[in-house]
């Protein structure tokens, strides 16, 4: 969080530097400028809140991970291993726990409906962001066109990084939750079958 907070602290303060000589260029008002700062700041604040409201709103099974458009490609997974998300994606913000679930850590790794559920929030983490992300384009939309390289533009790239970087990480775990899923079921099955066959035999 602590990385997160540094990073838009530091954008808006070179932000509004740089806006601040570049008003007094085209004669238009501190004033005006902050104002349509702050009109930007709310429209990815709103639309990323709107969001993740409806997420919530719709049936899980939505967020199925066995879907295709959750499933990740081996060549996928040398992309994030390139990119080394293992070593940063700690410090990425975990706000599983707003929505009942938190995700900074697999509390029971031998439950099978546990795991099924941690991979159901990773696709709707993974939805939400994403969507969140597109979302900053009503920023290149909205602001007067004056304001679209100094502003505009800037914002709408860091909100697109902010969510795209937690995307990232919730596709790279998918996989190692969907492979301990799997064995869970597995031994689940195998246990199942033993039961039965006792149970036969008994008979």
């Amino acid at each position: 969080m602590k990385l997160y907070l540094s990073i838009i602290l530091i954008f808006l303060i070179v932000l509004i530097t740089g806006n601040i000589f570049y008003v007094q260029s085209i004669d238009v008002s501190i004033e005006t400028m902050l104002l349509w700062l702050f009109i930007a700041i709310l429209i990815c604040g709103v639309s990323s809140t709107l969001i993740t409201i409806t997420t919530r709103i719709v049936p899980e099974k939505w967020f199925n991970p066995f879907r295709r458009i959750y499933k990740i490609s081996p060549r996928e997974k040398n992309i994030y291993l390139k990119l080394k998300i293992k070593k940063w994606k700690d410090v990425i913000p975990e706000l599983g726990k707003l929505g009942g679930f938190a995700k900074n850590k697999c509390k029971e790794p031998n439950n099978p409906q546990y795991i099924f559920k941690f991979l159901t929030e990773t696709c709707i983490a993974e939805t939400l962001h994403l969507l969140s992300a597109i979302s900053g384009i009503l920023v290149l939309i909205i602001l007067p066109k004056q304001f679209f390289f100094t502003m505009s533009l800037p914002i709408f790239l860091l909100n697109a990084l902010l969510h795209i970087m937690p995307m990232l990480v919730q596709r790279y775990i998918r996989p190692k939750l969907l492979k301990i899923y799997n064995r869970l079921e597995k031994l689940q099955k195998e246990d199942q079958i033993d039961e039965d066959s006792e149970l036969i035999n008994y008979i």
